[in-house]
């Protein structure tokens, strides 16, 4: 058995991003949430979304051309809480996202012959203490479980 790990060509990555993105996208907004709509690996002025795609690797290989493959992933929102309540729902926001994430039943079809398999959450929603100003960022990290079909 091969025990190297194959990491995701930047093909892959960029097909996977994309559609990591569109599916962050379709999260049912909820009574409380923000408006805010999610960005691609950018948070930008004031209130922000962000997904960020930071790793991934092939964990089986098929002749058909298939394979199973998992990326890890990021999820960031940024804003200007000034009471520790707002810190609160900003943070369960985020929490909320990722709780839509691991527990669809139903996830969509991604593009080219891609289906979830599961997406898995990394512990709670944390403060990302990266940015530089006032502005304040809770991020939470998971991994999405993929497989192709080949042709």
């Amino acid at each position: 058995m091969n025990d190297q790990i194959e990491l995701l060509s930047a093909t892959e990555y960029d097909t996977v991003e994309k559609a990591l993105w569109e599916l962050v996208k379709q999260y049912p907004k909820q009574k409380g949430d923000p408006d805010v709509r999610a960005e691609y690996d950018a948070l930008g002025a004031n209130k922000s979304l962000s997904v960020s795609v930071f790793g991934g690797r092939y964990k089986k290989k098929y002749v058909s051309g298939s394979f199973n493959a998992e990326v890890a992933f990021h999820i960031a929102y940024k804003s200007q809480p000034t009471s520790s309540d707002l810190r609160i729902n900003a943070q369960a926001f985020v929490g909320r996202i990722m709780k839509w994430l691991e527990n669809t039943k139903n996830l969509p079809k991604l593009t080219d012959n891609r289906t979830i398999i599961k997406i898995t959450t990394q512990g709670v929603p944390y403060k990302d203490d990266s940015e530089q100003n006032k502005d304040t960022v809770y991020a939470a990290d998971a991994t999405m479980e993929y497989m192709k079909k080949g042709a």
